[in-house]
């Protein structure tokens, strides 16, 4: 590739100018005071601190085998205690479910953890969809069936292209160095190799490995891909509860990637 910056034309995105806006009023705060009456200079802008959160629903390998219908990939992106705020306060009262899994939830806890996210106004919302047709629109996706690697194996790759383009339309390029939080894989060495492939897309993030159990926020981005996956497969309207200024969407740069990983293979 001739930059660190991926093509982005072709992505399915919800990105208006109203979001934009929205999204840097967010990122910065106005702590403005005059250190004397002699001081004519104002100090600059505070950065506002922007942490994402990922987690996935489904599996690549499912879907391409015709196991599953979609995968998911999900991030919640806001301050760190904005976004841990709904998955604790939902299962606060509940003695059998140690943390916010969507598969574990209630209808009822389900309705409340998107009336809480609704209320926030301090997070974002960033998801992108795989379906078989996509994967078997790519050339040469017939090495998919045989769990080509790359290195590493494609399933991995497009785990962590499909976060790096969601950080990427989100913005998170131009947060300086922004945190990024996500579940781990099975495995140590395949969540690293999940994470270096979120920095095709943004080169100076600093990612985390993590189980949800040791973070409230991805487990919102556990419930937000759960739920989309929901809505595409049962046809329920969960993300009806969120401004559409404040979700992202896109996967077609994600597979360009792999795409063009499995012609030069």
């Amino acid at each position: 590739m001739s930059s660190n910056r991926p093509a982005t034309s072709g992505s399915i995105c919800l990105k208006s100018p109203k979001r934009l806006e929205r999204l840097e009023i967010r990122r910065l705060t106005l702590r403005f005071e005059l250190q004397s009456p002699q001081v004519h200079e104002e100090p600059p802008l505070a950065k506002y601190q922007m942490d994402y959160f990922g987690d996935a629903s489904g599996h690549f390998k499912g879907v391409l085998q015709g196991d599953c219908e979609v995968c998911v990939v999900a991030i919640v992106a806001g301050d760190q205690v904005s976004c841990g705020r709904c998955p604790k306060r939902t299962v606060r009262r509940v003695d059998d479910i140690p943390e916010a899994k969507w598969h574990d939830l209630l209808d009822k806890q389900k309705r409340r953890l998107f009336e809480c996210f609704a209320d926030n106004d301090h997070i974002q919302f960033g998801y992108a969809v795989f379906r078989q047709e996509q994967l078997k629109s790519m050339d040469d996706y017939h090495l998919l069936y045989q769990d080509v690697s790359f290195p590493p194996k494609w399933d991995l790759a497009l785990e962590g292209y499909a976060y790096g383009e969601i950080l990427y339309e989100m913005g998170a390029d131009e947060d300086g160095r922004p945190v990024f939080e996500f579940d781990r894989v099975s495995a140590k060495k395949q969540s690293e190799k999940v994470e270096n492939h979120v920095k095709t897309f943004v080169p100076d993030i600093n990612t985390f490995i993590k189980g949800s159990r040791q973070s409230n926020g991805i487990q919102a981005a556990d419930c937000l891909a759960g739920a989309v996956s929901e809505d595409l497969r049962k046809g329920t309207n969960w993300l009806d509860y969120l401004d559409s200024e404040d979700v992202v969407e896109c996967s077609e740069t994600s597979l360009i990637q792999v795409e063009n990983d499995l012609t030069s293979h």
